[in-house]
């Protein structure tokens, strides 16, 4: 018992732990809105398994008895904003889970309802649930005599709104749009079909601009101090670098025989790059070796200009190369790196036009060499592996540089992130069994087709050998773009020649109006 207690004073006391009735709260007193006297909040940070870190909060009053619990979320803002368009067609649908944040608003416009941002926040509820909370609220309020002072035009459409709510619980609205827009983008809407894409339900992501950020309480203003701190200890990190590379140098001057790399990789732990196989990743570039002043002016390549950071909106700098790939084209790298809260990014883009024709790459995964092949995944792309039924969306996942064997990584990696998918929040075990029939591709227990397909052919599968047609496990095909990607793409509304002459053209109607006028 001694050295358990010794342990515990030794290490430090986590900050977030996980859910345990037996874990100590911390307490604090604070006014009563209710008596105006001082009660007790308790607060508890914790995680959810397979879900994120959240802030329990408790406050109670012994004076007066008033008690409020409310969740705030421990998390940082996703890195975009997020907005969901939901088709309800059946009672099933109704009883979908939303994750709705602090910072979200519901929506269905059928029934006129709006749940705007700080109302029912931090909720886990169905569809139906959030439904008839709304509808218990207005007619509680309507019976108490909430709205006895307005008009009797506005009480007779909010009697109208809870007739249209109890039609839409009945079933009498189907279908139905159901709207969540969340601009931290920590909202979510269950999927059943997963890890099969949902035919009900699209998803789009936004930037947020600098009056959601700072409506959620990140104002740059309050960040000019730190950030100011953060530009001082970086320039003192800088010199002592510096000094660090200068007696490098004088070392290697004087042992001929030694050779010192100072390498950015070696300043992380526990850091490992992968090394594929292919000649030809080779042959472009090596990440394992280090930026000095051996290589060949690297810095002079890179491209820097000034951004905003996606969580902070904090000023940074977002840095881009351009890299050429053999039988392929060129591509873009961009990295960016927040000083101000440490938010960190990278992205690959296909560089170059937009191909007349798209692409399709199938592969057949047979050996280890086939695992090791290299993909650039575009953020246009999708995969399919017919073998086990997995198909993604267009642009899920986003741009990747990666192996095949990276590509399942990733997947289960976001099959097993994902809310309701396992552990007690799981209805079923379908996401488990998936991921294991992926890991059992990953260990070659059975043989499967990669199917990498790009309407804007911005991704590309490298061969094995010297030439991409002796590659027999390795198929490309190229295919007309239907009209509805071509609209998807934003292809059919570009216009790069004789744009000069619509525009006049324009003009002249608009001014044979104006005279008509």
């Amino acid at each position: 018992m001694e050295d358990k207690n010794a342990k515990i004073e030794q290490d430090p006391e986590p900050l977030i732990v996980n859910v345990d009735p037996e874990n100590p709260v911390t307490e604090i007193e604070s006014l009563c809105m209710n008596c105006q006297k001082q009660g007790i909040t308790r607060l508890l940070l914790t995680k959810i398994p397979f879900f994120k870190d959240i802030i329990v909060m408790s406050f109670s009053c012994p004076h007066c008895g008033y008690r409020n619990t409310s969740i705030e979320d421990a998390k940082e803002l996703a890195p975009q904003g997020i907005h969901f368009i939901l088709t309800v067609k059946t009672k099933k649908d109704m009883d979908r889970r939303i994750i709705k944040s602090n910072y979200a608003s519901l929506s269905i416009p059928c029934c006129g309802l709006e749940i705007p941002q700080m109302t029912q926040k931090g909720k886990l509820s169905t569809i139906e649930g959030f439904i008839s909370n709304a509808k218990d609220n207005l007619k509680a309020s309507l019976d108490d005599g909430y709205y006895s002072e307005m008009d009797d035009n506005y009480v007779n459409e909010i009697k109208n709104t809870i007739k249209k709510l109890d039609d839409t619980l009945n079933g009498d609205k189907f279908p139905f749009e159901l709207i969540l827009d969340d601009p931290s983008g920590n909202s979510f809407i269950e999927n059943p079909y997963a890890p099969q894409t949902d035919p009900s339900i699209k998803v789009s992501y936004f930037d947020r601009t600098k009056e959601m950020a700072e409506a959620m309480g990140f104002s740059l203003e309050n960040q000019k101090m730190e950030q100011n701190d953060n530009e001082i200890k970086e320039d003192k990190k800088e010199d002592k670098e510096k000094e660090q590379k200068n007696e490098i140098k004088e070392e290697n001057k004087n042992n001929n025989n030694e050779q010192v790399k100072i390498s950015y990789y070696n300043k992380k732990k526990d850091f490992t790059v992968y090394k594929s196989n292919d000649s030809y990743s080779k042959m472009i570039i090596d990440f394992s070796e280090g930026i000095d002043d051996s290589n060949s002016n690297i810095d002079n390549k890179v491209i820097q200009f000034p951004a905003s950071c996606y969580c902070c909106n904090a000023p940074g700098v977002l840095r881009d190369c351009v890299c050429s790939i053999p039988y392929f084209k060129e591509i873009i790298i961009s990295c960016f790196k927040c000083d101000s809260c440490g938010y960190k990014t990278t992205e690959v883009r296909g560089g170059g036009g937009i191909s007349e024709k798209g692409t399709k790459f199938t592969l057949s995964v047979e050996t280890e060499d086939d695992l090791n092949r290299d993909i650039f995944k575009s953020e246009t792309s999708k995969i399919v592996i017919p073998e086990i039924g997995f198909e993604t969306d267009e642009g899920s996942m986003g741009s990747l540089f990666t192996t095949v064997e990276g590509i399942i990584d990733k997947i289960c990696d976001q099959l097993y992130n994902t809310p309701f998918s396992t552990g007690d929040s799981s209805v079923n075990n379908e996401i488990s069994d998936f991921i294991k029939k992926l890991r059992d591709l990953q260990k070659l227990k059975q043989k499967f087709t990669l199917i990498l397909d790009d309407p804007l052919s911005n991704s590309f599968i490298f061969p094995i050998g010297d030439n991409n047609k002796n590659d027999t496990r390795l198929k490309k095909e190229e295919y007309e773009r239907t009209f509805e990607q071509n609209e998807d793409l934003g292809i059919n509304d570009m216009k790069v020649e004789n744009y000069e002459n619509d525009n006049t053209d324009k003009i002249k109607d608009e001014n044979t109006k104006k005279e008509n006028k």
